[in-house]
């Protein structure tokens, strides 16, 4: 630890991201928070999701866990990214993904992408990918779409149909790929984002998310 964090620390120590509680590291859940969303476990598909091959979360999708991502994408507060990066460091289960050549983002479309000031997908998994897989940024959205939470499962599907395609400039044909986001709701994102890559050559598309509320 250097000095300066040493310093930073004591100045302001390092608290739960759940309740405030002091704990040993910035990011750090306390025992009680953590085992309170910790659930990592591969996602039960619904039968339209076709092209994504498999889908994983580290949480579940409530309460301090529902507070911290609604923050980062919301409210701005991309530093309490720190506390997902925690979890994806104690992902269990790495050697089920299988080769990969490739991790891709969720992209954001531009207007929202430029209000927010960052891809919430990117600052969540870019730096931890990094120390596994070659991040790229291949998908690109093609129109805007409405807020997903906002509408029913038929229109998620139908709101992000055909609203995802693969950069002119990247290449993806034959490669394994894992696609990242915040949220498994329905699965329609990731699935649109799957069948785009999917219709270009990939080979297959694994998904890993942070939270669920799907069994």
């Amino acid at each position: 630890m250097s000095l300066i964090t040493h310093l930073f620390n004591l100045l302001y120590p390092p608290r739960c991201p759940a309740c405030g509680a002091m704990v040993a590291h910035d990011g750090n859940w306390c025992p009680d928070c953590l085992a309170a969303v910790w659930h990592p476990r591969r996602i039960n598909k619904p039968p339209a999701v076709k092209h994504l091959s498999a889908c994983y979360c580290l949480a579940d999708y409530r309460g301090a866990m529902r507070h911290i991502l609604h923050d980062i994408k919301y409210n701005g507060k991309e530093g309490k990214c720190r506390a997902c990066r925690v979890l994806l460091d104690r992902f269990p289960w790495p050697e089920r993904f299988g080769h990969i050549d490739l991790v891709v983002p969720v992209p954001l479309a531009p207007e929202k992408l430029q209000r927010r000031g960052f891809n919430q997908a990117e600052s969540l998994f870019r730096d931890w990918a990094g120390e596994h897989w070659p991040w790229c940024d291949a998908l690109q959205r093609l129109r805007p779409t409405k807020v997903q939470w906002q509408l029913c499962r038929n229109e998620r599907t139908k709101n992000v149909h055909d609203a995802f395609a693969v950069k002119e400039t990247i290449h993806v044909q034959g490669k394994h790929i894992l696609i990242v986001d915040d949220i498994f709701t329905t699965g329609a994102t990731l699935e649109a984002c799957a069948q785009a890559l999917i219709k270009k050559g990939a080979t297959s598309v694994t998904g890993l998310v942070i939270a669920s509320g799907a069994p």
